[in-house]
């Protein structure tokens, strides 16, 4: 059975195709002269996917899951076709695409800690949680190892609303961090600690400010200091899971990711209290000590066309120029609660 790269959407398992594959025609997506493996060469993979899910009757089907976390075939009848035949070369209990699973204990064990710890860090313990247990038993220092430089020509964003109308804006020098003693504990830092919250996209930054309607407001234009490198955990990233030798971690690094960009995205209400961000400030600060990172990227739920930054030390990002905006238009939808 000859399967091409068209049948797949992960990225190194294409480029794995590609590099390994022969011009022929494809098996499973019938198209012709194309860069194709035999299906036979990807059973060791498939072998070690497939450990990673049990059987279970309130769980979603295997092709739903696979294809719902990472995409991972071209189409859902593609990921039928290839499952249906791998499941009868591997061994597994599971019976075809269409079987009820779920991830098995210890990858839910693992990626469950994080609202266990939540609660211990938001009510029982702060300052002395237990490192090791994270790093050692969990292994989730491993999880933030991928990182990428921000690019040393880009251009970031960040905002401050005016007070009043018809100022200058504010200078570049104005346009950093507040004092630490002026320092709010936010999504990622804590109180009294300042870190620079930039966005890559010049309109997400009014969303993330709250702006509204006639605001005036100064937005500041950054760019990476000198060239340096600022190494950035992404946790917009698509997690591919062809790594043999790995996929159990490459799934477990991508459910974390997930849940924890989630509680990173969400917007704070204004009568939510600050003890809500202390498991997103105790996770930048892991990521920032154990990792060596110097930042975050997060998705904007805001204003999804955007992601956010959050970068440790200010000093690495140099304020460039400065704009003021005003704002002209605001969209505001509702929906009724039911109680």
């Amino acid at each position: 059975m000859l399967v091409c790269t068209s049948c797949f959407k992960d990225e190194e398992l294409i480029a794995f195709i590609s590099s390994k594959g022969i011009e022929n025609d494809c098996n499973v997506c019938d198209s012709g002269n194309v860069r194709v493996i035999d299906l036979e060469e990807l059973y060791d993979f498939f072998q070690e996917l497939l450990i990673n899910f049990v059987l279970n009757e309130r769980g979603s089907t295997l092709k739903s899951l696979i294809q719902s976390n990472w995409s991972f075939f071209s189409s859902d009848e593609i990921a039928a076709k290839i499952l249906n035949i791998v499941i009868k070369k591997v061994d597994t209990s599971i019976i075809n695409s269409e079987s009820k699973v779920d991830f098995i204990s210890e990858i839910k064990e693992n990626i469950n800690y994080w609202f266990t710890l939540k609660q211990e860090l938001k009510g029982s313990r702060r300052f002395l949680s237990d490192i090791n247990y994270l790093v050692q038993d969990l292994g989730w220092d491993s999880y933030f190892n991928s990182q990428f430089n921000l690019e040393s020509d880009k251009i970031y964003y960040r905002a401050r609303v005016h007070h009043k109308s018809e100022l200058p804006p504010y200078p570049v020098k104005e346009m950093g961090c507040p004092t630490p003693t002026s320092t709010r504990g936010g999504r990622a830092n804590p109180l009294g600690i300042p870190f620079l919250y930039l966005s890559d996209n010049e309109e997400t930054v009014l969303y993330e400010v709250r702006a509204s309607f006639l605001d005036e407001i100064s937005v500041g234009m950054f760019r990476v200091e000198n060239n340096i490198e600022v190494k950035i955990v992404d946790f917009t990233e698509r997690i591919s899971i062809y790594n043999p030798g790995n996929v159990n971690g490459l799934i477990k690094a991508h459910l974390l990711k997930r849940i924890i960009s989630e509680d990173l995205s969400k917007p704070m209400r204004r009568y939510d209290s600050e003890i809500e961000y202390i498991p997103t400030q105790f996770i930048c600060e892991f990521i920032k000590i154990i990792t060596n990172a110097k930042g975050i990227q997060f998705k904007s739920s805001l204003h999804p066309k955007g992601n956010n930054l959050v970068i440790f030390d200010e000093s690495l990002m140099k304020c460039t120029n400065v704009i003021l905006k005003k704002i002209t238009l605001l969209n505001i939808e509702s929906e009724e609660i039911e109680k």
